[in-house]
């Protein structure tokens, strides 16, 4: 059965992504199409020259302090996979890149969780089945104290319509029985944030889930019908893979037109394939517009990929910045097919730090099931050619197993270093989300102090004294480096932008000017537009190699007449251009225009930008009426 599914150039491994981010709803007002949009003198800037991402703002109520302790969440699971407790901390110890660490923190979270009734199956006779856990039934006094918030993110821009499916009927099912627990739950997607608000209600829960479908970025083969091109298979194209420029080359010659012979290429072996002298005539040898051609389709095709998987991953901090507000126990469940997250390392673990500052478990189901696949296209997509040449089917079949890795390595990961755990390679979802819906009962926190180098640091842990089959611990960290005046750590950034916005004072470092105008959004809701316009000459950019790079944080925020929060939108805007550009943005500026909703009345809108490299940033302030 068929299911959808090294030397890296160096100029390809700057040019950032093009990043588009959904806007999300808050509990107040709703920010809808809210975006970050470049305009320079009526002319656009080439692909790789700008990302753009934007989430809601998370508005701080009070300073918050930086913590250099870097936070390790462990979960010690038997063979079973049942959480142990009793341990201490003399118990463990942690080595980073190889050197033992001195605990500096250590404690323990209990939790004791509830099912009222066991999960009903409409065939409970599959052996996964069988092994389901029997539920221990608790007093209404632990119900009422014990219930959980879980996050319920679908990831529908990577996830095939039948894999949605079939996660969206096993979802209904663990639903009905969280909520009977007490639990509340949030649904959210990938391309769209928040669906549905914490809710214990299931009625409303299951009516917002039945509208996540799935909205792929791209085609699952490529930008073209010949050569196909997956994603996977173009990232190994990009970063020098000779079977897989081989094979889309042979492909390639292949299609209709073609002037070179795919029948000598096919003898030639994959280690001279990279050596082979490209012409412009015909013959043995590979035409020059042939090589480009399949190398410039793989760019354009892992640049949509690197699209696709940012967006993902903004989707899961975003995400858990709204469960990082909830009090008590708190869990994301990522439902996804899984996507390549190569080259986005450090956004990773981010996400990762964040979680587990905020004690928010990741639990990961992979949706493709028990997965099969055949070389080839899947059945129900459309070809150029029924003939699959040689060279293509021997790198499918000799890379399935390492592109499955990859598209499930992220979601492993996630889960891995917050104590969760990952389901896949089962075709039992139901099974799924039970297993993964329930918390570790016992969770150790440990605490040492970083290395300041501002490298990554491999984390390893081991048990003393005590013998277990696994632990859950993330694998490392990156070390937030020396703080300075002149390059500040991100937290500290975060925490100068808050100030700014609880403040009310002007601050000009950075030149900008803000304009306001007011309109109707297409719901037929007030909307405000803020523009705001930064004077790039005056701004200082890292030259690295031909490019001139910063990176300029937008916040604006809406207060009420009494200093409280309404909404606010945060959005990045990444910037490497070319010569041409940094001359001709230095000439117009550049505009950030943010779009939000929010009622009829007056406003305290407080707006601060602020470069990457120096923390200079910008704090305007305007008393407005939204009519």
């Amino acid at each position: 059965m068929s299911r959808r599914q090294s030397k890296t150039r160096d100029e390809f491994r700057r040019k950032p992504t093009n990043i588009n981010a959904h806007a999300s709803t808050t509990a107040v007002a709703v920010l809808i199409s809210a975006f970050l949009a470049l305009l320079a003198a009526a002319q656009t800037l080439s692909p790789g020259e700008v990302r753009l991402s934007s989430r809601p703002y998370q508005f701080q109520p009070a300073i918050r302090f930086e913590s250099r302790l870097v936070q390790l969440e462990v979960v010690v699971r038997d063979s079973h996979g049942r959480a142990v407790s009793g341990l201490t901390k003399d118990n463990f110890a942690v080595f980073d890149a190889g050197n033992k660490r001195d605990l500096t923190a250590f404690s323990v979270e209990t939790f004791n969780a509830t099912v009222d009734t066991p999960l009903n199956s409409a065939s409970p006779t599959s052996d996964a089945t069988a092994q389901r856990p029997a539920p221990t039934p608790k007093s209404p006094s632990q119900n009422s104290v014990s219930g959980r918030w879980i996050g319920l993110l679908f990831d529908d821009i990577n996830t095939a319509t039948g894999d949605l499916a079939h996660a969206k009927i096993a979802a209904a099912r663990f639903i009905k029985e969280a909520v009977r627990s007490g639990d509340r739950i949030a649904i959210f997607t990938t391309s769209a944030g928040l669906a549905v608000e914490f809710t214990n209600d299931p009625a409303a829960i299951l009516a917002a889930m039945t509208k996540v479908q799935s909205h792929p970025r791209a085609s699952a083969g490529g930008l073209t019908l010949c050569p196909r091109m997956t994603a996977y298979e173009a990232y190994q194209v990009v970063k020098g893979d000779p079977s897989a420029m081989k094979a889309k080359v042979v492909e390639a010659c292949s299609c209709g037109g073609s002037v070179c012979s795919p029948d000598y290429l096919e003898t030639v072996p994959d280690s001279n394939f990279m050596n082979l002298t490209p012409t412009s005539g015909t013959g043995g040898a590979v035409p020059t517009e042939i090589l480009n051609a399949v190398l410039n389709q793989a760019e354009q095709t892992w640049d949509q990929a690197r699209f696709a998987s940012q967006a993902t991953l903004d989707a899961i901090k975003s995400s858990l910045d709204h469960l990082a507000r909830k009090p008590g126990k708190r869990m994301l469940l990522l439902a996804s097919s899984g996507f390549l997250s190569n080259l986005l390392e450090q956004e990773q673990d981010a996400i990762i730090n964040e979680a587990v500052r905020a004690s928010v478990v990741i639990n990961s189901l992979d949706a493709k099931g028990l997965y099969a696949e055949a070389p080839g296209p899947p059945l129900n997509e459309t070809i150029e050619s029924a003939a699959i040449p040689l060279s293509t089917t021997v790198f499918q079949m000799r890379t399935l197993g390492d592109r499955l890795e990859e598209l499930d390595s992220s979601m492993a990961r996630f889960a891995e270093s917050t104590g969760g755990q990952l389901f896949r390679n089962n075709n039992d979802l139901d099974l799924g989300f039970h297993q993964l819906g329930l918390l570790p009962d016992c969770t150790y926190l440990l605490g040492f102090d970083p290395a300041d180098d501002g490298k990554y640091h491999k984390i390893k842990v081991e048990l003393k004294n005590v013998s277990h089959d696994f632990l859950q611990v993330r694998p490392g960290y990156f070390s937030p480096g020396k703080a300075s005046a002149e390059q500040p750590s991100a937290a500290n950034k975060a925490d100068d932008i808050d100030t700014e916005i609880r403040g009310s004072t002007e601050k000009s470092d950075l030149p900008a000017t803000i304009t306001v105008k007011f309109g109707t959004a297409s719901s037929g809701n007030p909307q405000l537009t803020i523009q705001t316009h930064i004077d790039i000459q005056k701004l200082l950019f890292d030259q690295q190699n031909d490019r001139h790079v910063q990176k300029l944080t937008f916040v604006s925020a809406l207060f009420d007449p009494r200093g409280k929060f309404v909404t606010g939108k945060q959005a990045d805007m990444e910037l490497a251009l070319k010569p041409e550009s940094f001359d001709r943005l230095s000439k117009t500026g550049i505009n950030g225009v943010m779009q939000l909703e929010a009622p009829v009345g007056p406003y305290h809108l407080r707006v601060v930008v602020q470069e990457a490299f120096h923390g200079s940033m910008s704090a305007i302030t305007k008393e407005l009426e939204i009519r």
